[in-house]
């Protein structure tokens, strides 16, 4: 007769969505036949899974992505199912990731935001160190419902992924994918979630960040007005701000950008996730 801890290892099941994975890519981790009782943990490319219970379902669901800096290759996968005080079952997913290559963009930008003043340079730190310590932050349980649309509808996005060189200086790969509209073009949330960030900073301009749970987050930037405040709740195609040109631009468009786990990822893949869940 088979005893418990095996009979659970045997009924693990993980699935893993999208099965093809290239940098730049978000990840949703299905683990479904949790006993009563039992947690779920695990990690990928040395980040911790935050898995949270589906209402109504047995399954338990983990966000997270392959950043653009990732190394093409096989990457474990691990599962872990824990009672209260013992491991039960581990299980290892060996995960290809290929290669993508983006390519190259060059642009002009005013000069000062290639090598911003000294004048600037605390401004830039303090605002990095809070865009980390968000990314860095997994709210623990799901703030959307599957209702998901593009910030923008009927614009189709650009260059995310692409090396980037403003005025002959190479810079970090385009984290987001750009949106081209006018001056004023009411902006929308791609999911439901809270209010994060709504902000001005050097760089992104006004931002707005949604946290959506599970530790991912939509990104808004170069906003000429935004029309929400930290803590609001957000509902997919709600107005959070209206298109603009601030920062570091080359003229009025919409930055949307994912992360996901903190990792970088296409907001347009991520919505393809979402709508799978929950």
């Amino acid at each position: 007769m088979l005893s418990a801890s095996i009979m659970i290892a045997a009924a693990l099941a993980v699935s893993v969505t999208p099965q093809e994975l290239t940098p730049g890519a978000p990840l949703r981790v299905a683990v479904s036949a949790i006993p009563d009782g039992a947690t779920v943990s695990g990690r990928f490319l040395d980040r911790d899974l935050i898995f949270l219970a589906v209402s109504g379902s047995s399954e338990h669901l983990a966000f997270t992505g392959v950043d653009l800096d990732v190394e093409p290759g096989v990457h474990p996968l691990e599962v872990t199912l824990r009672s209260a005080d013992e491991v039960i079952s581990t299980r290892t997913l060996d995960l290809r990731i290929d290669e993508k290559d983006y390519p190259l963009e060059s642009l002009k930008v005013e000069p000062k935001y290639v090598e911003p003043p000294p004048e600037v340079s605390a401004r830039i730190a303090r605002e990095t160190a809070a865009l980390k310590a968000l990314w860095r932050t997994a709210t623990p349980e799901i703030l959307f419902d599957g209702s998901v649309q593009r910030p923008l509808e009927g614009v189709e996005g650009r260059n995310f992924g692409r090396r980037r060189v403003f005025n002959g200086k190479p810079r970090s790969p385009h984290s987001g994918t750009d949106l081209s509209a006018p001056q004023g073009t009411p902006v929308q949330a791609a999911a439901g979630g809270v209010v994060a960030l709504a902000d001005d900073h050097y760089f992104s301009g006004r931002i707005v960040v949604l946290d959506h749970g599970g530790g991912i987050y939509t990104a808004y930037a170069h906003l000429s007005q935004i029309d929400v405040a930290v803590g609001d709740p957000v509902h997919a195609g709600e107005t959070i701000g209206r298109v603009g040109a601030t920062g570091r631009v080359t003229g009025a468009h919409l930055h949307w950008g994912a992360r996901v786990g903190g990792a970088r990822v296409n907001p347009d893949s991520l919505l393809d996730l979402l709508r799978l869940s929950p």
